[in-house]
């Protein structure tokens, strides 16, 4: 493979609708980007000691966080502030024990998008070593000095650990009602929490729904691929105070921040559904579903048949998300916040395939760039894949593409309406357009904010591509994970298409080559 020509670009942040000066993280290991990595090694701990675990490099884990890659709170940071989150540990960390700070003398963190939340966290701290919202928030709000700026936007999701201590996998399960008043206590120190943030200038806040906790893998105790009776009971009741927590969020705290001005933006993980157990709102990992089951060749009805034997599809490990699905759901996120459509268009399959090649984004700013030769009237399709379509670990989260003519002009008519850097699968690009000139056109490849990874560049004709509407995988399923192995290129040199192939004949002569 020929090696791209390397140059930079100095605008690393999309256009969006929405702008944030600081974006500030809380919440428990769904979110978290460090803080308990950070924790475990201050304290010379074992990771057996926390609920979660530890997210260590030896077992796959990205950079502390609690999944092999970027969590959708670093993805909608990044776009918005051009960096994924930061942990911040030492700072804020009271000592359980003792309740002084340990890094007493710590300077306020620096940077425009740090992260309080700790994995394994609940909304009260409990006489846990983990710190609740209520630590979280003292520690955040000490940060900015107690005042929020017009511009900051706060992301925050938890709750899974308020629900799993109440329905655990093992142990002891809490009765209905005493887990509803658990249930409606932690919901108001939640909205406590919040409140406080906004009596101290917070205009904008990112909620995440509740998770449905009664689908991770974590409820098969015994890890023979099945929930036996007693592991149903335990799954069925945490998807039930699931739903309630969520529920609350959704009358009471939502309502009541709006109340006092604050601007939120929810977005549901679990469905939603009405007292006759209709859904009348689909979850973020229901309408991602479909893009999981139809990249691997099979059917949303086979994963909801025997989900256990798909679980490592969506769960990285018996709790967490994979950073595929991160990527996914962050997108979803990302559109209902901008108030723009969530396209979801499938990558091109075999049949209509010219080309591929692959490239790594090294450093932030880098951008990649490739030759290609069209044909004046023709319609292609450009796509920049990464972690929302291969799911590979280092894949590029967030790239983006541009194309110019011969001249260096970018190219902007043409496109077809869903068409753009967030049209492919999540936060993949999909660019479908017809050449007005035959020629040399250049394709260059980038990453958002201050990203870097790994990805798969295709040229082909233009097709109906799939757009996940109908929950059924395609009659012919491209595994583009083992289709498109990435490696290091070599020394550049032209590489040229095969003219033999009966997919090139529209283009005549046509070669693609890399700068």
């Amino acid at each position: 493979m020929a090696r791209p020509d390397k140059g930079s670009d100095v605008s690393l942040l999309s256009n969006d609708t929405l702008s944030f000066s600081n974006v500030y993280v809380l919440g428990d290991s769904l979110v978290d980007s460090g803080n308990v990595l950070g924790l475990l090694d201050w304290y010379n701990l074992d990771g057996w000691l926390l609920p979660e675990g530890a997210p260590v490099p030896e077992d796959g884990y990205f950079e502390g966080r609690f999944t092999n890659g970027y969590t959708y709170a670093d993805l909608i940071a990044n776009r918005y502030v051009g960096a994924p989150t930061e942990a911040v540990f030492p700072y804020g960390y009271d000592d359980v024990l003792f309740g002084w700070p340990v890094a007493p003398f710590a300077r306020d963190p620096i940077g425009n998008s740090l992260n309080f939340a700790y994995g394994g966290a609940q909304v009260f701290r409990d006489g846990s070593f983990l710190p609740g919202i209520d630590g979280q928030t003292d520690a955040l709000r000490d940060a900015v000095d107690g005042r929020f700026g017009a511009q900051d936007l706060a992301i925050i999701s938890i709750g899974g650990n308020d629900v799993r201590e109440l329905a655990p996998a093992s142990g002891t399960v809490t009765g209905r009602d005493l887990a509803m008043l658990d249930i409606q206590r932690s919901v108001a120190e939640l909205l406590s929490e919040m409140s406080q943030l906004a009596s101290d200038g917070l205009k904008t806040i990112m909620l995440t729904g509740m998770p449905d906790v009664g689908l991770i893998p974590e409820y098969d105790a015994n890890r023979d691929g099945r929930l036996d009776s007693g592991e149903q009971f335990r799954a069925e009741l945490a998807s039930e105070y699931s739903a309630y927590f969520d529920f609350l969020v959704r009358t009471e705290v939502i309502p009541q921040l709006e109340a006092l001005g604050v601007t939120v933006h929810y977005t549901p993980l679990l469905d939603i559904t009405d007292a006759n157990g209709n859904v009348i709102e689909e979850g973020a990992l229901s309408l991602v579903l479909p893009t999981i089951a139809a990249l691997n060749g099979i059917t949303v009805e086979q994963i909801e048949a025997d989900p256990l034997a798909y679980a490592d599809l969506i769960y990285f490990d018996p709790i967490h998300p994979t950073a595929q699905v991160h990527a996914l759901v962050g997108s979803y996120m990302h559109a209902r916040m901008e108030g723009t459509e969530w396209i979801e268009i499938m990558p091109m399959d075999e049949s209509a395939l010219l080309r591929s090649f692959t490239g790594v984004i090294d450093f932030a700013g880098e951008t990649d760039s490739f030759g290609i030769r069209l044909q004046k009237g023709e319609t292609y399709t450009i796509e920049v894949l990464g972690m929302s379509t291969l799911g590979t670990d280092g894949s590029l989260a967030d790239p983006w593409l541009q194309l110019a003519d011969k001249s260096g002009n970018a190219v902007t008519q043409g496109f077809t309406l869903t068409s753009g850097n967030d049209s492919g699968l999540g936060f993949d690009a999909s660019f479908t357009f017809t050449a007005n000139a035959s020629g040399r056109f250049t394709i260059t490849v980038g990453a958002e904010g201050s990203l870097t990874g790994s990805y798969v560049v295709q040229v082909g004709t233009a097709q109906v591509s799939a757009t996940l509407a109908a929950q059924s995988a395609p009659e012919t399923s491209l595994d583009i994970a083992s289709a498109f192995e990435l490696s290091e290129p070599a020394m550049a040199e032209p590489v040229y298409a095969d003219h033999g192939a009966k997919a090139w004949g529209a283009i005549d002569p046509m070669d693609i080559y890399i700068y």
